[in-house]
């Protein structure tokens, strides 16, 4: 290869990798829930769309359908969009302090960083661990990508009536 070449090539070479490093910075931290061990009853909540089940954004609603899903003998994982707290309460809400308003263990939710959608990463983490995700939405921009969210039973809809969970399907 000649130098001139080389020349040509580096300017590629080095976008390339600083792609990779910031798609691999951009990446949910769900890292580190895979990392702390799934266990064989997880089931994926899309914390952002659950909020909404709702009249109004709600916490309570969100900490009462994880409950109802602890009961039928799941283990929720959850996922945020990175402005909940500003939904909720004027300021920025990680994954600690989110945990703690849900009752959830630290390593079962991630919310994830500004910039980063959501969806995407709920998604990426859904098909990689095979996972069903309680959501209403249909994820329909994404399915190319994603075909696991086109797989009967993988999306779970409900709704909030009267102060419980009422499932759309079969959890």
């Amino acid at each position: 290869m000649l130098l001139s070449d080389f020349l040509l090539l580096a300017p590629a070479l080095a976008a390339f990798v600083i792609l990779m490093v910031l798609r691999r910075l951009r990446k949910p931290r769900a890292d580190k829930i895979a990392g702390a061990g799934l266990p064989p009853n997880a089931i994926l909540v899309d914390g952002s769309n659950v909020l909404y089940w709702g009249e109004q954004p709600s916490l309570n609603v969100v900490l009462r359908i994880l409950r109802n899903l602890e009961d039928k003998g799941y283990t929720p994982i959850v996922f945020f969009d990175a402005n909940v707290g500003y939904v909720l309460d004027d300021h920025y809400y990680d994954d600690a302090k989110i945990a703690s308003l849900i009752g959830a263990p630290a390593h079962h939710v991630c919310v994830v960083d500004k910039g980063v959608v959501a969806d995407e990463g709920i998604l990426a983490f859904a098909t990689d661990h095979h996972l069903r995700v309680v959501t209403n939405d249909k994820y329909r921009d994404w399915r190319v990508r994603f075909p696991h969210a086109d797989k009967k039973g993988v999306l779970i809809g409900g709704t909030w009536r009267d102060g419980a969970v009422v499932w759309r399907g079969t959890l």
